[in-house]
């Protein structure tokens, strides 16, 4: 008897959990989860290629994992009635509330699509890559070697079409970081190349085939790193910079040294190389630059090169050392790079604001150039400060500008955040009716208990 009430009770207790497991995930509940206003804005802002913040890549990763464990935790009863009924239960959300509810499905319109640039730039390595191949074979063949290039462009190009499983959920950081490794690796390997071929015959083969080795696993492996962690575009951006920028310092040390071998100047530009990655990548964790950040300390950068080159030329007229001098240019655009990074931290400037700034500062360079033509100058202190001078300028001007509107939009953004309101009421009314009271009433302590207020002030945060 006593067994038969336990195996009662033990089914009993497993129809209630079943039924429990049943209502705490369930396919309506599931939906709901996956259909929040913040999940579904940040996750179309990915689609569409925005930038995320670090909070937003974050917060968007563990509420993913969140939705799988609880998608996970349905039974199988429920998951084929959210199967069923999602499509109806999106259309009706989206009637009830269309202006605010951002729909699960992206739009075609912001849907990732190719851009011309984008098949520009494949095609471009496609070709190279194609002519890395012909070199490589020694052919000598005029057909074979127009050919080939254009098959590896068309490949190159017909790739998404080949393999879409591969380009599933990309945005344009994903092919951005993609392209960064394409030439980042394409200088690396280019740089063993000549640090292993050194001054031989052939030297050219080694770098043409490691650059184009290294183009094509470097972007590859970019590109899948980017697809698994969704770094953010500043990150990619400050880490492109750094690795061109060091190479370039690598080998100004090398000249200074007066080194005449290619092999050391190969292995000072894979050196700068790595040491510009990995510097990239540990600065670009103290803070989140944005894009805008990035062009604009990248333009500063370049800017204080011309400067450097600037003091090299008006050196060079008192008969100094060159090759002793070529550190200025290196040490100047660090500078310039340091100088830039500490300057944009707390602004957040937009991708338009540093593509503005960086346009603007190459056509006052443009203009400096044109007047240093008509002047018919033949110093080259004035040909490169000239340039590099009005450039500064745009840029100092047009920063300074973005930087204050910036400013006070963020001011402005916070006192909407934290704003008041004071309100006051007047009773006159109440001091003849406060008249009334009997006299017995007119203590103090009485007198303030029993009166009426003739005025009402609040204060509202």
């Amino acid at each position: 008897m006593r067994s038969a009430i336990c195996l009662f009770c033990f089914v009993i207790l497993s129809f209630s959990f079943e039924a429990y497991s049943q209502e705490l995930y369930s396919a309506r509940g599931y939906w709901e989860e996956s259909s929040k206003p913040n999940y579904l804005s940040i996750k179309q802002r990915l689609t569409r290629g925005d930038t995320l913040t670090t909070n937003e890549t974050t917060y968007l990763k563990d509420y993913e994992s969140y939705l799988a464990n609880y998608f996970q935790r349905m039974p199988e009863t429920e998951k084929l009635e959210y199967g069923k009924m999602k499509d109806q239960w999106d259309k009706e959300l989206i009637l009830a509330k269309p202006q605010s509810v951002v729909s699960t499905k992206p739009r075609e319109s912001i849907a990732f699509a190719w851009r011309g640039r984008d098949r520009f730039v494949n095609v471009v390595y496609g070709i190279y890559y194609g002519s890395s191949l012909v070199a490589l074979a020694g052919t000598k063949d005029a057909a074979v070697v127009a050919g080939i290039p254009l098959i590896t462009g068309g490949l190159a190009l017909i790739g998404p079409a080949i393999n879409p499983k591969k380009y599933e959920g990309i945005t344009r950081s994903t092919v951005r970081a993609g392209n960064t490794g394409k030439l980042l690796g394409l200088g690396y390997g280019a740089s063993l190349g000549l640090a292993l071929g050194g001054g031989a015959d052939e030297t050219y083969k080694w770098v043409l085939g490691l650059s184009t080795v290294g183009s094509i696993a470097m972007g590859e492996a970019a590109f899948q790193l980017q697809k698994q962690r969704n770094t953010s575009i500043g990150q990619i951006e400050l880490m492109r910079h750094y690795g061109l920028l060091f190479p370039l310092v690598g080998a100004s040390l090398m000249a200074s040294a007066h080194a005449d071998s290619p092999n050391l100047y190969g292995v000072a530009l894979l050196g700068g190389g790595v040491t510009g990655l990995i510097l990239g990548k540990n600065v670009s964790k103290k803070y989140d630059y944005s894009q805008g950040d990035v062009d604009a300390l990248s333009t500063l950068s370049v800017i204080s090169t011309g400067v450097g080159f600037t003091m090299v030329a008006g050196s060079l007229n008192n008969r100094d050392d060159p090759s002793a001098l070529i550190l200025i240019p290196a040490a100047t655009s660090i500078l310039g790079t340091v100088v830039g990074q500490r300057s944009v931290r707390g602004i957040h400037l937009t991708d338009r604001q540093g593509s503005t700034i960086g346009l603007s500062s190459a056509g006052a360079a443009l203009i400096g150039f044109g007047v240093v033509t008509m002047a018919k100058s033949k110093s080259p202190t004035v040909i490169i400060g000239v340039p590099s001078a009005l450039a500064l300028i745009a840029h100092q001007i047009l920063f300074k500008k973005f930087k204050i509107e910036n400013l006070e939009t963020k001011l402005q953004g916070n006192a909407r955040k934290h704003s008041y309101k004071l309100s006051l009421h007047l009773t006159p009314e109440n001091y003849l009716l406060n008249k009334k009271y009997p006299p017995n009433l007119n203590s103090p302590p009485s007198f303030s208990r029993a009166q009426n207020s003739l005025f009402n002030l609040k204060l509202t945060f």
